[in-house]
């Protein structure tokens, strides 16, 4: 059974396609450069300010993740993770919340195992058709466009009445 949005009292996030359109820029020497919407951040922080702690769950890993993760004070990055259902188990276990009291954010089939197990499932409006069909929610806004401020606000909302 799936909770309301004032429930959640964790939000997870996938970064690629959810927190970045998906692009990625690769240099010569291989470095990974990618662009993250600004108002998602400042949900982010918004979100983290109200106590409702804010996780990104990636399948990659990389120092741009990393860089901007740390600049939100992002609660917890779990890069390079290929057990998403695995990874949530534990960020349940380590933040003392249960799987119904989490929100997830994801984009492609990767994230299936998480959204499966979340409380709340959402997905950006370009996300893959198959999650599109299992989330609760598709937003009408695209992954690395303000998909994540979108998040915030409506959970925002809810614990501020509205």
């Amino acid at each position: 059974m799936h909770l309301k949005w004032n429930s959640i009292r964790l939000l997870v996030l996938d970064v690629d396609g959810v927190l970045t359109d998906g692009g990625l820029w690769v240099d010569a020497q291989g470095s990974v450069s990618k662009r993250f919407f600004v108002r998602d951040g400042s949900g982010i922080v918004r979100l983290q300010r109200l106590g409702v702690p804010v996780c990104w769950l990636t399948g990659r890993a990389d120092a741009a993740v990393k860089a901007r993760a740390d600049e939100l004070g992002v609660a917890r990055l779990i890069s390079g993770s290929h057990d998403k259902a695995d990874a949530l188990h534990g960020l349940a276990l380590s933040m003392g919340v249960s799987l119904h009291e989490i929100a997830y954010v994801g984009d492609d089939l990767l994230d299936l195992p998480a959204i499966r197990l979340a409380g709340l499932s959402v997905a950006p409006a370009d996300a893959a058709e198959a999650v599109k069909a299992e989330v609760d929610v598709v937003s009408e806004i695209a992954g690395g466009q303000g998909v994540v401020r979108w998040v915030c606000d409506r959970l925002i909302a809810e614990r501020q009445g509205g």
